[in-house]
């Protein structure tokens, strides 16, 4: 069944598979709000309801703007979002971090890492729509070599400020949208090259200058959890025998605190584990009765979701969001020129690496680096960001219906 059909009723026709799909995932994320509540004493469900509300506005908003007027504020928005990075860095830290920019009034706050990604997805798509990137004959040797790296200054700015914050996993997001628009358009082999020169270049001095101890931790967790608690074993055993010895001390507690970075993961995999197939029902969680699960209404979302409903809500759930990133892979087919192709690639890229980071992560997968699950964990500006992506590709979509 196609999930875009033409039609000369754009509001009339609209895509009720779609419709439904987004209506669910929203549904579950509320309910599975109210129940991590229901544990923590808290009303994270109440504020997320006001945030799908004002998202639901900016969709509608966006998915009947002329997406030319959208095309031709493309740079706008990505140098707002750069703007707002900027200025976020300026900010009092919470928890060791500046993420967050205060609205004045209201008493919330946005996160501007979260805009800057759908501003890169906007200002890329305009990138490849004006062909800047293409080899022109009358290009010299250095332009032959500069152009095909023109992308990749236009991602660096976005990832690099969010990863000062610093949020490593917001930062990794951006990337990834980044690089699924590049690889769409196609890769030349200086492309490649640049990207294998970048990469070859960033891993090794990110990790000795811009990483900070706790997110190191967290990888070397991930990558040797049993090396590490054998270790802490033998540094114990150490320590008995020579209890005064600063060094050994001081390096236990070192061990120590990286093995405690295996803590979330392990809780969450045995949260998930202990659901079964159809999950203990809602509210009726052990784990996070007992609070053994952190991060319940954010990045660890999922992990309260699979104890309560199983693993046939954990495949339901995984049904969503593959319908959700198909439909805006397939509006790509029905888009009249370079920009909404790519738009909708970047909102499919942003949706899909979203979900495998963040049930990657929870799940022991990947390390943890701090990543919603979109439109499920608590978050008003992550909420915001991808109801204004659907809302572009709804636009793309409902222009097509527009014209039969």
């Amino acid at each position: 069944m196609s999930l875009v059909r033409p039609s000369r009723r754009p509001f009339f026709d609209l895509n009720w598979v779609v419709f439904a799909v987004i209506v669910a995932i929203i549904g579950i994320g509320l309910l599975n709000l109210r129940n991590a509540d229901y544990y923590s004493a808290d009303s994270f469900h109440q504020r997320q309801l006001k945030w799908y509300l004002v998202g639901t506005v900016l969709a509608v908003i966006v998915a009947f703007v002329d997406l030319h007027f959208i095309s031709r504020l493309a740079y706008v928005i990505y140098g707002v979002t750069i703007a707002m990075l900027i200025a976020v860095l300026f900010t009092n830290p919470i928890n060791g971090s500046t993420r967050w920019l205060p609205i004045p009034g209201l008493g919330e706050s946005l996160q501007p890492a979260e805009f800057a990604k759908i501003g890169l997805i906007l200002a890329l798509a305009r990138f490849f729509q004006d062909g800047y990137r293409d080899l022109r004959p009358d290009d010299g040797r250095l332009m032959r070599i500069i152009r095909p790296a023109l992308p990749f200054a236009l991602i660096a700015p976005s990832v690099y400020l969010i990863f000062i914050e610093p949020d490593l996993g917001t930062s990794l997001i951006t990337l990834f949208c980044g690089l699924s628009i590049v690889f769409y358009e196609g890769l030349r082999w200086r492309s490649v090259l640049n990207a294998i020169v970048l990469v070859a270049i960033v891993i090794p001095v990110g990790w000795k200058w811009g990483m900070h101890d706790y997110q190191r931790d967290r990888v070397m967790a991930w990558l040797y959890p049993e090396e590490i608690e054998a270790k802490v074993t033998e540094t114990r055993q150490a320590l008995k025998q020579n209890p005064d010895d600063v060094a050994v001390k001081k390096h236990l507690e070192e061990l120590e605190e990286t093995l405690a970075k295996t803590y979330q993961p392990e809780q969450a995999q045995k949260a998930i584990g202990s659901g079964g197939f159809y999950g203990k029902g809602g509210q009726q969680g052990q784990a996070s009765r007992q609070k053994s699960l952190p991060y319940l209404h954010t990045d660890f979302v999922v992990a309260c979701y699979g104890e309560e409903r199983g693993f046939a809500g954990g495949f339901v759930l995984l049904c969503l969001y593959y319908l959700l990133t198909y439909w805006a892979m397939k509006v790509t087919k029905h888009a009249r020129d370079r920009f909404q192709v790519l738009s909708c690639v970047g909102v499919a890229g942003l949706i899909f690496w979203q979900f495998f980071v963040n049930v990657g992560m929870v799940t022991g997968l990947l390390p943890v680096v701090g990543v919603t699950l979109p439109l499920l964990s608590y978050g008003g500006s992550s909420v915001l960001t991808i109801c204004i992506g659907l809302g572009v590709c709804f636009n793309i979509a409902f222009r097509r219906r527009a014209t039969g």
